[in-house]
């Protein structure tokens, strides 16, 4: 007696409803997976972005106060808007890289020394241009502001950029009535896709020698 095993009269392929459907999963599944890329990455642009702006700031607050803070005589400037500059009076006399004070009309008083003028300008650090860098220039009042003479030195040094602070958006100072306070306000801003942020910091300085 012989045993003989059938094979199915009716073996097919996938049916058009089958490969519609899984082509349908198969979108569904591939657009949830680029969606998530897109977020990622775009949580990592505006991650990035953030912290840049928050160093450009920071550096710059931070430079700026250790001259305010050694100054004796600060004066805001409008140069394209109010307050966008700052005039700083740093002392004259030093010994061993500390500012000295003499004795003058009956009290210790700090002799005036160079004027150094902080601002942002573009790469040719011009006075009468605008740009995101921060830049520091000598300065005679005699002859302001032909007199203004970018430091290359302090702002575009070579190598790393370790005195290049930017991108600024924004500086604004405003000096207190008796001058012995500053309020600096730095802005710096970054892009997201096609989406602009800006991010502020402010930060208060007193004028020891003024």
């Amino acid at each position: 007696m012989k045993l003989s095993l059938g094979v199915g009269k009716d073996r097919r392929g996938l049916t058009l409803v089958e490969l519609l459907v899984a082509g349908v999963i198969s979108g569904l599944v591939l657009s949830s997976l680029c969606g998530v890329y897109f977020a990622v990455h775009r949580q990592f642009e505006r991650g990035q972005g953030q912290q840049f702006a928050l160093l450009a700031t920071s550096q710059a607050c931070s430079k700026l106060s250790d001259y305010i803070s050694q100054a004796c005589g600060v004066v805001a400037i409008d140069r394209f808007y109010a307050g966008d500059t700052l005039a700083v009076n740093l002392p004259d006399n030093q010994a061993y890289e500390v500012y000295v004070p003499t004795w003058q009309n009956g009290q210790m008083q700090y002799v005036s020394g160079d004027w150094i003028v902080f601002y942002l300008s573009d790469s040719t650090g011009s006075y009468y241009h605008t740009g995101d860098i921060l830049w520091a220039a000598t300065m005679a009042w005699d002859d302001y502001p032909a007199s203004v003479s970018p430091d290359q030195a302090w702002s575009l040094r070579k190598g790393v950029q370790s005195g290049r602070i930017t991108p600024l958006r924004s500086l604004r100072f405003v000096v207190s009535a008796d001058g012995q306070v500053v309020t600096i306000t730095a802005v710096s801003a970054y892009t997201v896709g096609s989406d602009e942020s800006q991010f502020s910091l402010c930060r208060t300085v007193y004028v020891r020698n003024g």
